[in-house]
């Protein structure tokens, strides 16, 4: 389980994009378990990390299983996700206590106008990205009038957000108006249910309406004052590739701004960058962000000069361990294959007889 701790009001899970297998836990059998892995999701994650830092300088929190959902399925309730096995039971408790922190976290430092989204992949045949609000497809359906009573207000994700909001929009418009969250993805280029668009799915699309992680991490629970949702993420054209994820990112986390500050009065004094790394961003020098970094995080490099650079990842002895190209356009280096320790980026243009040399930190 990963905790990566974020000074933004967003909060971020994804149970299912793990691989690890460890002989350890057995596989689940209890209960007639689901094994099928969100691909790509903890890379989209990653990017959406990356991106909303390259912005701010703040990072969201962001909390993900590294398990093979064989082994775990933190979207279920503790005896359906673990089957009993205390070492999987363990998983479990950290990575709902790890959620638990960061809405907690965020809440604080954003006095509850905080979103929580809960990330998924899935293998429909209809393309597009289905959001759920915890409730199902044919209530989806109902009138507005309907919607917008208190009985179904209260079976919602955004329960908090439809009964307090800074344009007094109802519960029906918040989920499938102008500005709702799948209207504004819309907006951005990418076909989203429910929204203005698609304002239902239909009853015979198997759309996915949220599951334990949504009903137990916002505001449906009592207990977790956060507005959120599940994001069900098609596969073509939004995942299935590295720039199509770079996209998506950057899609997904403008939305995220336009969302809280179209809802709330916000105030975003909370988000405090690493002072050492904004100055030299204003100092104009060549740098590498997140710096320390997370293995599989993309590592970037601002400021580069014109051209093509040929880097070298190199560890303390001197060893490459890594190489190729970069440039301003394709400024990221994956340090996926790299463990913790201190490793040293050689930047070179022969040419331009230009050589720079920066250190990296990584942790696992």
């Amino acid at each position: 389980m990963e905790y990566h701790v974020g000074t933004l009001p967003f909060v971020i899970s994804v149970p299912h994009g793990g691989s690890l297998v460890p002989g350890s836990i057995p596989d689940r059998t209890c209960n007639n378990p689901v094994f099928a892995k969100d691909g790509l999701t903890i890379e989209t994650a990653l990017e959406i990390k990356n991106y909303l830092y390259q912005i701010t300088g703040c990072y969201p929190h962001l909390i993900i299983s590294n398990l093979r959902r064989t082994k775990l399925d933190p979207n279920r309730n503790i005896a359906d996700a673990a089957c009993g096995n205390s070492e999987a039971e363990t998983a479990w408790n950290e990575f709902h206590n790890f959620i638990t922190t960061a809405r907690n976290a965020a809440n604080q430092a954003y006095n509850f106008k905080t979103f929580f989204v809960d990330l998924h992949g899935h293998g429909n045949p209809i393309e597009r990205i289905e959001l759920g609000y915890l409730l199902y497809d044919d209530e989806l359906e109902l009138p507005d009038a309907t919607l917008n009573t208190a009985q179904y207000i209260n079976y919602s994700s955004i329960k908090n957000l439809a009964n307090s909001n800074k344009n007094n929009y109802t519960h029906a418009q918040m989920l499938k108006g102008s500005k709702s969250f799948g209207t504004m993805l819309v907006d951005k280029g990418y076909q989203a249910v429910p929204s203005q668009d698609i304002p239902f799915p239909g009853t015979t699309t198997n759309y996915y309406s949220g599951g334990y992680i949504t009903a137990n991490h916002t505001c449906y629970s009592s207990g977790a004052p956060i507005n959120g949702l599940q994001m069900e993420l098609n596969y073509s054209g939004v995942i299935d590739t590295p720039p199509n994820r770079v996209l998506f990112a950057k899609a997904f986390s403008e939305v995220l701004f336009d969302y809280l500050n179209t809802h709330f009065d916000m105030n975003w004094n909370a988000c405090q960058p690493l002072s050492a790394e904004k100055e030299l961003k204003e100092s104009g020098e060549v740098y590498l962000y997140p710096n320390p970094a997370l293995k599989g995080d993309f590592v970037c490099l601002n400021h580069l000069g014109e051209g093509v650079y040929f880097y070298q990842v190199l560890n303390a002895l001197g060893q490459e361990l890594k190489s190729g190209e970069i440039s301003s356009d394709n400024n990221r280096i994956n340090t996926e294959i790299l463990h913790s320790g201190i490793y040293f980026l050689h930047l070179s243009q022969p040419e331009k007889q230009q050589r720079v040399l920066l250190k990296l930190l990584l942790n696992e």
